[in-house]
């Protein structure tokens, strides 16, 4: 009953966690794209300190925008903090509940690194606030953004090599896009919405705005629009073992994220300049097709000498993934048989061939967090053996 209750728990926290997610990555876009492509106003305007205007066409109805500065508080005024605040939080309890909780299964590889699961988590936790500081500090003592990119560039470089080297393929891409949603979330918690409060209190009290406090959220905001395409690959990473159980993963993540960053880049400076930066393709063609070409180099496999009998076969399978995908799981982690693949018997394994030898042997996500220590010796034997059977 509690494995059913704590099931449903998760269940909803990731769809929280993903509605959330998505209306701030949207406000994140429009509003980068509504601030690059307002142009100074022609003709008459409505209100004073107009710095741009806009006309959008979207749903039937045509629109008109202006983009000002307000000598008085506007009497209906619209925030779009909760967004953020929410996927901050959701974020930070799956962490919690599925990473930290279920840190046997999911956050710790024993063939990677063999510690205890307090190690674990404190790794986890001190390593994402040793990321914000890190970042926030050099937001302050740097105001060349070009500059703060490339050494968080950098940072995420050393910050996926080390996860690669302490947890589970799954845990390092999660933790490396919780680094960066951490940054994000606290960049609107502890800047941008501090900011927009303070701008408030001096309109309030009739007094002329300071320009720094928008400067300021201005470019914490645009810090965030640059991290959302590499954090929302990172959120759903977890389907991409080909990716994360790979020998070099920390550098197929740091190319996919980059390719993401010039993506961005790329749209921006159209908003901007009414143009298109042609490189900027080749920088992202190069980002993909390197980390795509990265995937098909791997170490070769142990040589199997002789067939496999089934015998040999179905031990490996009973020892190694039996304890989750039978009829009755005996892996606390599970109450059922996960998506509903069983392996009890040598003809349910046949039946699922394919998918056995390409979640063993290719992805090698499977067992999952490889709880039940099967070695990369058993994983060509079960192989030789599916493999056999197919003749």
């Amino acid at each position: 009953m509690m494995a059913v209750f704590q099931d449903w728990i998760a269940i909803l926290l990731r769809w929280l966690h993903l509605m959330a997610g998505i209306a701030w990555v949207g406000t994140s876009f429009y509003f980068n794209w509504f601030d690059l492509s307002v142009r100074p106003p022609k003709g008459k305007v409505l209100k004073e300190n107009i710095r741009g205007t806009l006309d959008e066409i979207h749903g039937g109805s045509f629109y008109y925008h202006e983009q000002y500065w307000p000598n008085a508080h506007p009497e209906r005024l619209l925030v779009h903090a909760w967004p953020a605040k929410t996927t901050l939080v959701t974020g930070a309890l799956l962490l919690a509940g599925i990473y930290w909780y279920g840190a046997r299964t999911y956050l710790i590889d024993p063939s990677v690194a063999d510690i205890g699961p307090t190690a674990a988590i404190g790794i986890s936790i001190a390593s994402i606030l040793a990321c914000w500081f890190f970042y926030n500090e050099l937001c302050f003592f740097i105001e060349n953004n070009r500059v703060v990119m490339a050494v968080m560039a950098v940072f995420v470089a050393v910050a996926a090599y080390g996860y690669q080297h302490v947890f589970s393929g799954r845990a390092a891409y999660i933790h490396v896009g919780a680094m960066l949603g951490t940054c994000m979330g606290l960049n609107v918690w502890t800047s941008i919405v501090p900011h927009h409060i303070a701008m408030r209190k001096q309109l309030n009290a009739g007094e002329k705005l300071d320009l720094r406090h928008g400067e300021e959220a201005k470019r914490r905001s645009q810090h965030n629009n640059y991290f959302t395409l590499p954090v929302t690959f990172a959120m759903i990473s977890n389907h991409f073992a080909l990716a994360y159980n790979h020998h070099r993963a920390w550098l197929i993540l740091w190319l996919l994220m980059a390719g993401g960053v010039s993506i961005r880049h790329y749209l921006n400076i159209s908003f901007k300049y009414d143009r298109k930066e042609r490189s900027l393709l080749v920088a992202v063609a190069a980002a993909f097709g390197g980390a795509m070409g990265l995937s098909f180099l791997r170490p070769a496999p142990p040589v199997v000498v002789g067939p496999v009998d089934t015998a040999t076969a179905m031990a490996i399978v009973q020892k190694r993934c039996v304890p989750c995908h039978s009829q009755k799981p005996t892996h606390p982690t599970f109450v059922a048989p996960p998506s509903g693949f069983m392996l009890d018997t040598p003809e349910q394994v046949l039946a699922k061939a394919e998918k056995v030898v390409q979640r063993t042997s290719v992805t090698r996500d499977m067992p999952l967090g490889n709880v039940t220590a099967m070695t990369d010796e058993e994983r060509a034997q079960l192989k030789v053996w599916i493999e056999g059977q197919g003749k």
